[in-house]
């Protein structure tokens, strides 16, 4: 679990106002980038103006170029995976105490509900959606320089902050509504089934588990998930119990034999023969290996 200084430290960022920070940026600028998986404690909206890059999240691979927003709430598992020289973002971060303080929460629920999506964290736009965000995050990473004893300097940004959230929930509404209409029944089914999965996976590791909660056949479940993503239910299922290992490996205070105990494996032999098979090497092995 990285913490918003953690992930800001890489690009020169010692402080952050109260909980938000917005900066732009290029990543061939960062010394040392994070390239395994992990998770934080609080929100990151990035904006592409130039380039692309990938990344995993939630189980799915995005490529996120130009005019993309790539939305991701705390705890949620990712992993960079490539990220082309001339990429140019904006990134939003925030913890869930400043977003309290917009109230959105609890005047427009509807408006917040895309901060919580597991399943699609993606938002393409066009050029003329993407402008008024740009200079709405340009006024405030500019307002973010100037000394915290100017009057009204909290409310000022707390307001900005907010327009921008409205003004991406709406385009994210307009999105929902777009693909509820080219939805399929298939990718309702695969999306149900890939919001269940973080819930229940230190627990249920079989296809049959989840299709029971489904109310469908495992055949059925796996046949639809692979038309869909390309990849079958059993698939993500050991992708998600791999990134977990991963991130819990990652942290040096926890043994190879409480990261099995962690993920609910019978004993450390279980664990490692596990992930070997599908990662090719060893638990031991992973932790020695450079990231």
């Amino acid at each position: 679990m990285h913490t918003m200084e953690q992930l800001l430290a890489p690009l020169g960022v010692t402080n952050q106002h109260k909980g938000l920070h917005v900066m732009s940026f290029n990543p061939g600028d960062i010394e040392v980038p994070i390239l395994h998986p992990f998770r934080s404690d609080h929100f990151s909206f990035t904006l592409v103006h130039e380039g692309d890059f990938s990344i995993n999240a939630n189980l799915l691979e995005y490529n996120v170029k130009k005019n993309n927003i790539l939305m991701v709430a705390p705890n949620t598992v990712r992993q960079f995976l490539n990220v082309s020289p001339n990429c140019r973002l904006t990134a939003v971060i925030f913890t869930s105490a400043y977003l309290s303080a917009t109230s959105i929460h609890t005047k427009n629920v509807e408006a917040f509900d895309f901060l919580s999506s597991q399943v699609n964290p993606l938002l393409a736009i066009d050029e003329k959606a993407m402008a008024p965000l740009t200079s709405i995050l340009n006024i405030i990473e500019s307002k973010m320089d100037i000394p915290d004893e100017l009057a009204f300097q909290d409310e000022v940004l707390l307001s900005l902050f907010t327009g921008f959230v409205y003004e991406v929930g709406a385009l994210y509404q307009k999105q929902q509504k777009i693909g509820e209409v080219k939805g399929t029944r298939k990718e309702e089914l695969t999306f149900r089934f890939l919001k269940i999965l973080p819930q229940h996976f230190k627990e249920e590791r079989s296809v049959q588990a989840y299709a029971a909660m489904l109310n469908i056949t495992p055949k059925y479940l796996s046949q639809t998930v692979k038309e869909v993503t390309g990849k079958t239910a059993g698939d993500f299922i050991d992708e998600i119990v791999i990134l977990e290992a991963k991130v819990a490996l990652n942290d040096p205070a926890l043994t190879i034999a409480q990261v099995a105990a962690y993920l609910n494996f019978a004993d450390q032999f279980f664990f490692s023969k596990f992930f070997k098979k599908q990662c090719g090497i060893s638990p031991s092995k992973y932790r020695q290996t450079p990231r």
